[in-house]
């Protein structure tokens, strides 16, 4: 398993154990259910673990482990990413983006 997949799936296994996430978590990120401290500190968070998907993409590379990780994580990744105003395109670009368009 390449390095990348591994620190979505501990992300992923930390929010969303044993349920669809995003259902569940766009509930949650609603102007009356959470603090603006609790908004921060999942923004922390998410943007925590964009540094490790970078760190974790540059091994990969380096040790020649393929892009391995599933479009279902990543969606749910970019939801969550989208939601709190973090950018993860300049790490790992959307597969569509990366097929063909503009460029």
């Amino acid at each position: 398993m390449c390095t990348v997949s591994n620190v979505m799936d501990g992300f992923n296994e930390r929010w969303w154990p044993k349920r669809d996430a995003l259902d569940q978590f766009q509930g949650y990120l609603t102007p009356n259910s959470v603090t603006r401290d609790e908004f921060d500190k999942l923004k922390a968070e998410v943007a925590a673990l964009k540094d490790m998907l970078k760190a974790a993409k540059i091994y990969d590379e380096k040790t020649g482990q393929p892009d391995c990780e599933s479009e279902d994580k990543m969606a749910k990744l970019r939801d969550i990413c989208k939601l709190v105003g973090v950018d993860l395109d300049s790490i790992i670009k959307p597969k569509a983006a990366d097929q063909g368009g503009a460029g």
